[in-house]
């Protein structure tokens, strides 16, 4: 595959994030004005198409399934099993609970069982920490990884079943089409049954709910070349499709809109092409920042001092703890082994 720009996207869609949530959790009102600027569906939806493009590319390259499935494990895990142990060891420092309580407590038990294996909806918060804040979660952030891993564990499964078509790209638009119905199906249950409509709304948020935007990143890979080949007539179709559709709220085509301008960035402005060159730190951005939000609103610092400051703090420090994850921790797990490091 070409060089590209998807280390660009990816940073800057986790600093969308991040961004995101320091308005969100802060609360500050001279910050709230921002927050039509900073949309984490669309990041997050645009991470899905990333991650479908890359991951159906790495596993057509693996020599093995257990070879696909170790090169995700090294680079997913380890970054993700030391937030989750650090911040059940390390917020007791913050809770209201002696330590004694604190780890006896069933609810750092249960948080640390929970996320370790990516079920951080059933337990987001650890006892007395952040009881004050307008949430309790820990790690927020943390709720996209479950899904990622089903997308991982589904990979194989779709190539299986898409073998089976003398035109793949039928197969394609028969996924497209379940994820759309699951989509509708939950919004209309959630109008139905309208006290439980968060509920609902949670399921909408699991794995099927994103699986149009996570095959539309499939099936551009698949035909890349056709992509090349009308890129101009493809761009133009999606400006026009993205624009209608995210003025009026819809995700119909939206999500292959989405995915061909994602492509006409990461083929596009050819400088971005070595941005990643120190390192891959988008994922470190990622499921970083959520606790350091939290801890200082716990503190109030966004009403002591001046919000955009402490937004500058917490992007520095965020970064800073991602530059030396990547080099001391995940790319050191990258190339243990002799598996080639893909994106």
């Amino acid at each position: 595959m070409e060089k590209n720009n998807f280390d660009f996207l990816r940073f800057y869609f986790a600093f969308v994030v991040v961004f995101s949530h320091c308005i969100s959790l802060s609360v500050a009102p001279d910050l709230q004005f921002l927050n039509p600027y900073f949309d984490t569906h669309l990041s997050i939806t645009g991470f899905f198409i990333i991650s479908g493009f890359l991951i159906y590319g790495s596993y057509l390259k693996s020599k093995s399934l257990k070879d696909y499935f170790i090169k995700r494990a090294k680079r997913i895990l380890p970054a993700y099993l030391f937030i989750i142990l650090f911040s059940a060891i390390f917020f007791y420092l913050f809770s209201t609970y002696s330590i004694n309580e604190y780890f006896i407590h069933v609810q750092f038990t249960k948080y640390l069982f929970a996320n370790l294996f990516f079920l951080n909806f059933i337990e987001p918060c650890l006892p007395g920490v952040f009881a004050s804040n307008s949430l309790c979660a820990i790690n927020g952030a943390l709720w996209t990884l479950k899904v990622e891993v089903a997308f991982y564990l589904a990979i194989p499964l779709i190539v299986y079943f898409g073998n089976k078509f003398s035109k793949p790209y039928l197969w394609y638009i028969l996924l497209y089409v379940l994820g759309l119905f699951y989509q509708f199906f939950l919004n209309k249950l959630g109008v139905i049954f309208a006290e439980k409509h968060s509920f609902f709304m949670v399921l909408k948020h699991q794995m099927p709910g994103f699986l149009t935007y996570f095959i539309s990143g499939i099936a551009l890979y698949h035909y890349f070349d056709f992509y090349k080949n009308n890129k101009k007539y493809l761009t133009i179709f999606s400006v026009i499709i993205f624009v209608v559709e995210y003025h009026f709220d819809l995700e119909i085509l939206r999500p292959i809109a989405l995915s061909i301008l994602i492509m006409g960035v990461a083929y596009g402005f050819k400088f971005l092409n070595n941005f990643g060159k120190h390192g891959d730190f988008s994922y470190g951005i990622y499921i970083y920042h959520f606790p350091l939000i939290q801890l200082l609103v716990s503190f109030d610092w966004f009403s002591m001092y001046n919000p955009y400051l402490v937004i500058f703090f917490i992007v520095s420090v965020v970064f800073a703890f991602s530059y030396f994850s990547w080099h001391l921790l995940e790319k050191k797990f990258l190339y243990r082994f002799k598996h080639t490091m893909l994106n």
